[in-house]
């Protein structure tokens, strides 16, 4: 095994889709299919169930997960420490909820290095991991979309407020409208995330969206594998399953065919925090402007 299999593998599970995971990796889809057949192989397992739409992991790739988060992040420290041993460097542990990447323009991939001065090592979590990782001391720093009420024990400051647009079927009776009236969503379903791994954020967007609440029983519609996908809620729009909220940053990157985004009347601003414990990391004032000061 190598660890670049062992973080093809991971994208993979994650993403429950190749093509995803190699646009998320940054590599041709065949090359990372041909990865992950080579770890099968080596391994003598199959870690995937294979479909045209998805994949969904095995007992075996289960088991290999779970052990497989552990090794990367001891490989991912060592390196650092290793590299920060001259004194010249700071290492720094960061959590970022999903789907920020497409919003900060690149900047998270550019914490580290002679600019700044830190080692920054990235992890994608849930909102709910996120926060817990930086109370248990895991994590020194978390980027997280809107905190609830019980997440303010943690010191924190907003790098930005985003504007969240809707996701329609390019068919729908309100795709021709400049701007949707929240007003016109009453009935509507709403295609979400799952509540309970981002809780704060999913309750920020359907108040916004349905503010005098559901209007029936599975008015929204929300599907496990939508977890570390944005790409799927967008597929589950185009399909006519309902509306979705979208960062355009994030529906210009995915392009999914058979959708028009349409800004919000009134607007939804949703708010992407920098959360830590004190006392601060010594450089998590470096990152901070960093992130702040990122375009979009």
């Amino acid at each position: 095994m190598e660890l670049r299999q062992l973080r093809y593998f991971v994208a993979v599970a994650e993403e429950r889709h190749f093509g995803r995971a190699a646009r998320r990796l940054h590599i041709a889809a065949p090359s990372l299919s041909q990865q992950i057949q080579a770890l099968e192989r080596d391994l003598h397992v199959t870690l995937f169930e294979r479909s045209p739409r998805s994949v969904t992991l095995t007992p075996a790739g289960e088991v290999l997960l779970e052990h497989t988060r552990i090794l990367l992040e001891r490989a991912d420290r060592a390196r650092a420490e290793v590299r920060c041993a001259d004194g010249r460097h700071r290492h720094l542990e960061l959590r970022v909820v999903s789907a920020v990447e497409y919003v900060l323009d690149g900047a998270l991939h550019q914490l580290s290095g002679p600019a700044s001065q830190l080692e920054v090592i990235t992890a994608t979590a849930t909102g709910k991991e996120a926060i817990r990782a930086v109370r248990e001391e895991s994590a020194d720093a978390a980027v997280v979309w809107v905190r609830s009420a019980q997440e303010q024990d943690l010191s924190g400051t907003v790098l930005r407020q985003v504007s969240v647009h809707l996701a329609l079927p390019a068919g729908h009776r309100l795709a021709a409208s400049p701007a949707i009236r929240v007003a016109e969503l009453a009935t509507e379903a709403i295609v979400l995330f799952p509540r309970d791994l981002f809780l704060s954020i999913w309750e920020h967007i359907l108040g916004h969206l349905l503010p005098a609440g559901m209007s029936r029983p599975g008015q929204v519609l929300t599907q496990p594998d939508l977890i570390n996908a944005p790409e799927a809620m967008l597929r589950s729009v185009a399909t006519g399953h309902g509306v979705a909220p979208v960062a355009p940053a994030m529906a210009e990157h995915l392009a999914v065919a058979g959708t028009v985004i349409r800004p919000l009347d009134p607007p939804l601003l949703i708010p992407v925090e920098l959360v830590w414990r004190e006392p601060p990391h010594p450089g998590l004032e470096r990152v901070i402007a960093m992130l702040a000061g990122a375009g979009g």
